[in-house]
């Protein structure tokens, strides 16, 4: 089909505005016969006549008073598209399960309290996915919880985390490795930032737990242990609740598992609705230069 082109739906509102071809050309820069072939064509293409003349002045048909409210939702969006107003829109973000159930749910909050009219799209999943879905373009700022390898993308380091191992109130807290290593660890699956941490660090020490059981959701993780399945080992943020409220305990080990949140971008356009979010986060000194 032969659409019309912006230029034939700017015509329009533009005779509905003034009632006048000879102003809606004048508005638009056009000549008044290559607004009169504009208004043809589109007639033609719509099948239906778009005004009745009487003297001098349009007046719209039904048919064109019935295309008015859609029209200008159309030369809305348009404007839009031309000229993207970072007070105004949408951003698809992406984040691994702790920072998108312990960290963002308050900075987006805030956000939004800050900027009403931008809203969000988060979606959950672990590390490798967040960079699958960054490659795929489904998402325009992505949240990891561990290392990218990938040139791909700028990486900037953003908040210091602690993954901690714990257990259930009634463990000793000084296990030794002996004991440690006897127990049951349940931990996240391949992909995930805090696996990936946990594993560099058991290499690093030379340790091999007896029993691994790997669950894919933190809360699970939690579950588990607080029915004495065994240790598990997550973010300090996805159980500090729980150990103040006693009903979890931090474990002591030898075990160094800091690390940093990442902000994962395009190396190509940046969107002003998407700098607009990072600067908030500069604001509060939560990102770290690369």
């Amino acid at each position: 089909m032969n659409y019309p082109s912006p230029r034939h739906w700017l015509l329009l509102d533009a005779i509905c505005r003034q009632h006048s071809l000879t102003k809606a050309a004048d508005r638009l820069a056009l000549s008044q016969s290559a607004a009169s072939q504009a208004l043809k064509e589109l007639e033609q293409r719509l099948g239906q006549p778009l005004f009745l003349r009487q003297g001098r002045q349009l007046i719209p048909t039904q048919h064109t008073l019935d295309l008015l409210p859609k029209l200008q939702i159309f030369l809305d969006l348009q404007q839009e598209l031309v000229n993207s107003n970072p007070e105004k829109g949408e951003l698809r973000l992406v984040a691994s399960e702790t920072i998108g159930c312990y960290l963002l749910p308050a900075l987006l909050a805030q956000f939004t309290a800050l900027n009403p009219q931008i809203n969000f799209k988060l979606r959950l999943c672990n590390s490798s996915e967040v960079i699958q879905l960054m490659h795929q373009q489904q998402a325009q700022l992505g949240f990891v919880e561990g290392p990218v390898l990938s040139t791909e993308f700028n990486i900037r380091q953003w908040r210091q985390d602690l993954t901690v191992l714990f257990g259930k109130p009634e463990l000793h807290q000084h296990l030794s490795v002996e004991q440690l290593l006897a127990q049951r660890w349940i931990v996240r699956e391949q992909g995930s930032g805090t696996r990936a941490v946990l594993e560099h660090e058991l290499a690093r020490l030379h340790w091999s737990p007896e029993n691994v059981l790997e669950l894919e959701r933190p809360e699970a993780i939690k579950q588990a242990v607080k029915q004495g399945l065994g240790i598990g080992c997550l973010p300090l943020l996805a159980v500090q609740d729980e150990v103040n409220a006693g009903q979890l305990m931090l474990l002591k080990s030898p075990l160094q598992l800091q690390r940093h949140f990442r902000l994962v971008q395009h190396k190509n356009y940046q969107a002003p609705l998407l700098q607009k979010f990072l600067d908030f986060l500069q604001q509060g000194n939560s990102v770290i230069a690369p």
